[in-house]
């Protein structure tokens, strides 16, 4: 490493967005899913089948106190009902199918089963009946049902056009690759809220040409490839001007935030289609090409990695995410829910051995954060047990970008430590 490259800030250092495949790969659905029925550990979804049940594609299968739902991603038989190891690290029961050949379930149908009159649907009973994780059914920052009458209206709309993380590119290439439904879901998301701003961010190199493709239907706001100007929480604040806090809702400051592919899969409700695909980008070391693919629903990790060649051998680290704030994985047994983007596989020659976990005291740390917490206080308070003199530090406006791991000299796992001052209860 230079000097230069130790004066210079720390975020700055973060690898700029890869380069992936030009288009998104369809592959074809496994033999096995497992559909999680708790999401991301706040939405508990009641399950709707049992043990010996033979289902169809599309075929609600759980259901939520609030009246979301979910469904099944492939046909066939439920083997299986048990507890797994979900992508964010929470226990929690699934439903297990093995394949079939059976025929999905049409729209109609689907409407019946939501107790829904397939003649007079509103908007919002289809968003539901189609497994839409709406920011109109979801405020909150975990994802977790609440009721709307309990925040105000959306003034803004903010859609995320690329993804944060820079090893993953699935948003940007579902904006590219399907511009033109994009185009339309825009016009049918101004119909929904009309007293909205949309905002799309999308990055530097896609401004000129978003700026064309969605002229009139959404206000371009273009971000650097620098990962501060890509973390989410910074710049929805920055476009939007409304300061959020870290732990509370988008919605209650007005604001809501989606992906573009869940302004597709919204889009796609409004047709009558379920959400039971998702795209995600996988990727790993230098030598392979990161690559984006659709799968269905509660396709295993390791079906995932599989398709595209990658053998997971021994001392190599399974993140769901990204490098910078994934979370390393369990088992390759974790199924693709509705909330996770990419994989990063991590070679185990990559990894850096944690021989010395003592603070320097260098203040790198401290210096990356985008919240700018004292990082190396909180860890340090943590470390010897000084939980209550940790909350002192403000470890809840910590936004877990990773920033702060990544530039550790001692490879101290700060952002667990933070997230541990930031649990105390006291």
């Amino acid at each position: 490493m230079s000097v230069l490259d130790v004066l210079k800030s720390p975020a700055s250092r973060v690898l700029a967005p890869m380069d992936c495949t030009p288009e998104i790969i369809d592959l074809p659905a496994p033999d096995r899913v497992l559909i999680p029925l708790e999401y991301p550990g706040k939405i508990l979804f009641r399950p709707l089948v049992q043990v010996g049940d033979e289902v169809v594609c599309n075929q609600v299968i759980g259901r939520s106190d609030r009246n979301n739902f979910i469904h099944a991603s492939i046909s066939g038989k439920v083997v299986e009902m048990r507890t797994m190891w979900a992508a964010r690290s929470f226990h929690v029961p699934a439903v297990v199918i093995e394949k079939s050949d059976a025929p999905p379930l049409s729209g109609d149908e689907l409407l019946r089963q939501c107790d829904i009159d397939p003649r007079s649907p509103t908007r919002l009973d289809l968003l539901r009946a189609a497994g839409v994780i709406s920011p109109w059914t979801t405020p909150g920052r975990d994802d977790s049902e609440a009721d709307l009458g309990d925040y105000p209206d959306i003034e803004q709309i903010v859609i995320k056009g690329m993804n944060q993380e820079p090893t993953i590119c699935s948003f940007r290439l579902l904006l590219r690759t399907r511009s033109g439904e994009v185009q339309q879901a825009l016009r049918r998301l101004s119909e929904i809220a009309p007293q909205a701003r949309i905002l799309l961010a999308v990055c530097k190199a896609d401004a000129q040409w978003a700026g064309d493709t969605f002229s009139g239907l959404a206000d371009v706001a273009p971000l650097s490839n620098n990962f501060r100007d890509r973390i989410e929480r910074k710049y929805v604040r920055r476009l939007t001007g409304v300061k959020v806090p870290n732990k509370a809702s988008y919605r209650s400051g007005g604001i809501a935030v989606i992906s573009v592919e869940q302004l597709l899969d919204m889009y796609d409700a409004l047709e009558g289609l379920p959400c039971i695909r998702k795209t995600i980008t996988i990727s790993s070391g230098k030598e392979f090409t990161p690559v984006t693919v659709r799968t269905a629903l509660g396709t295993s990790i390791g079906d995932l990695l599989a398709s595209q060649g990658l053998v997971v051998e021994d001392g190599d680290r399974v993140i769901m995410g990204g490098p910078m704030a994934g979370t390393a994985q369990f088992t390759l047994e974790t199924p693709l829910s509705k909330f996770q983007a990419g994989i990063h596989v991590l070679k185990a020659k990559d990894i850096i051995a944690d021989v010395n976990l003592i603070c320097v005291n260098c203040g790198r740390c401290t210096q990356a954060c985008s919240s700018n917490l004292q990082v190396h206080l909180i860890g340090r308070c943590v470390e010897f047990d000084q939980l209550a003199e940790a909350t002192t530090y403000y470890p809840g406006a910590c936004i877990e970008c990773g920033l702060c791991a990544f530039v550790c000299p001692a490879h101290r796992p700060l952002v667990q430590m933070v997230k541990m001052a930031a649990n105390y209860r006291g």
